[in-house]
């Protein structure tokens, strides 16, 4: 991978956290470990972690029996490329306002590392909350108070998420449904919850990179990639970062 030049300043991105394989299923992830890890050897990369989403996103959630065999599938490729740190992990779902998500305990012993987001095709725990995460959220778009209403609401359900759970990264915040992100990075600053610039959502956006750099918060830009071919691309999450103007110590998988 070749350096990425900021500000007279030589950087390179060596690591990936945020990889979907074909363990997400109805092809939504269109390569398969094994072409990951070749993938992300060939571009330099230092580490990676293969993360599908939870098995409660009922579209693309990889299969509970099938995380098993896909963990195995990372330590035989940790053996074949020992340079290569790959660690293995979920994208889970946030399912409700208390902030369950589906981080179980059978699925946390085969995982490295636990990424977290909300995802609009999850199987929420009640009808309520399906109510209020697709359609209030929907509604409020046109209702100034409801908007605000419900900025409310799942700002404390993402943050009752964080303090539940050890989540190391939470995943594309403020995509899908909006919060405040202010609340969201003071509690983050409290987990020590790795903040995601997602490269292909948009979020964090140049905005909300300026908020949530007020605490004492790190960031991780990820691709985000469905394909190999998009492993390591971030470039647009490394423009926000870079329009943001913060200080690009603060990614933690960037290094000069």
């Amino acid at each position: 991978m070749e350096y990425i030049v900021c500000k007279e300043v030589k950087m390179k991105l060596k690591a990936d956290y945020h990889i979907h394989s074909t363990y997400s299923k109805h092809n939504h992830g269109k390569s398969s470990i094994e072409e990951i890890v070749e993938r992300a050897y060939e571009i330099g990369l230092e580490e990676i972690a293969i993360t599908d989403h939870g098995p409660a996103h009922y579209l693309f959630g990889i299969k509970r029996s099938l995380i098993g065999e896909a963990k195995n599938i990372v330590v035989e490729m940790r053996k074949k490329y020992p340079n290569l740190k790959i660690l293995y992990g979920v994208e889970a779902n946030l399912l409700d306002y208390n902030g369950t998500t589906d981080i179980e305990s059978e699925i946390l012993k085969h995982c490295d590392i636990i990424l977290c987001g909300f995802h609009l095709a999850a199987a929420y725990t009640t009808a309520g909350d399906y109510w209020n995460f697709i359609v209030k959220n929907r509604l409020a778009k046109n209702n100034e108070k409801l908007y605000k209403e419900m900025v409310e609401k799942n700002t404390q359900a993402v943050v009752n998420a964080m303090n539940r759970y050890n989540i190391n990264i939470l995943t594309h915040p403020g995509d899908k449904i909006p919060l405040n992100i202010d609340k969201i990075a003071q509690t983050a600053e409290k987990t020590n919850t790795l903040l995601e610039i997602n490269n292909s959502h948009g979020h964090l956006n140049k905005d909300e990179i300026k908020i949530a750099a007020k605490y004492n918060v790190q960031f991780v830009i990820n691709s985000d990639s469905h394909i190999k071919d998009n492993v390591g691309s971030c470039d647009n999450a490394l423009k926000a970062a870079m329009e943001a103007g913060i200080d690009l110590k603060r990614i933690i998988n960037l290094k000069s």
